[in-house]
């Protein structure tokens, strides 16, 4: 019921319709490929191959791709910034965050 409810805060957020929408976890990415501090996300796709990750404690989006981004700055999505935020350090390579491509690869099945 949560997630349902997630769900239609998250499609009211929106500016156009969601083609898909996901929750993910560590547990389901493995701790290697796991790039949030979170111990869960929610994943959405919209019209135009538009990626986004979604807190779903606050609800908060972040951009996943360039076409997130630009719908940002054209402020036809309200998103957080930078992304930079809520991704982990990682270990094997000391000052810089752990690599979204696992997350966007996953995102970019929704749109299918």
């Amino acid at each position: 019921m949560k997630k349902l409810a997630l769900f239609c805060v998250a499609l009211g957020l929106s500016s156009s319709a969601m083609a898909g929408i996901e929750t993910v976890s560590r547990f389901d990415m493995g701790k290697e490929n796991w790039p949030f501090v979170r111990e869960e996300m929610m994943l959405s796709c919209e019209k135009g191959n538009v990626l986004l990750a979604i807190n779903d404690g606050t609800l908060v989006q972040y951009p996943l791709n360039d076409a997130a981004e630009a719908k940002v700055k054209a402020g036809q999505i309200k998103a957080g910034f930078p992304i930079d935020k809520i991704l982990a350090d990682d270990p094997a390579n000391p000052g810089q965050k752990k690599s979204l491509a696992p997350i966007i690869a996953r995102a970019e099945k929704l749109c299918n």
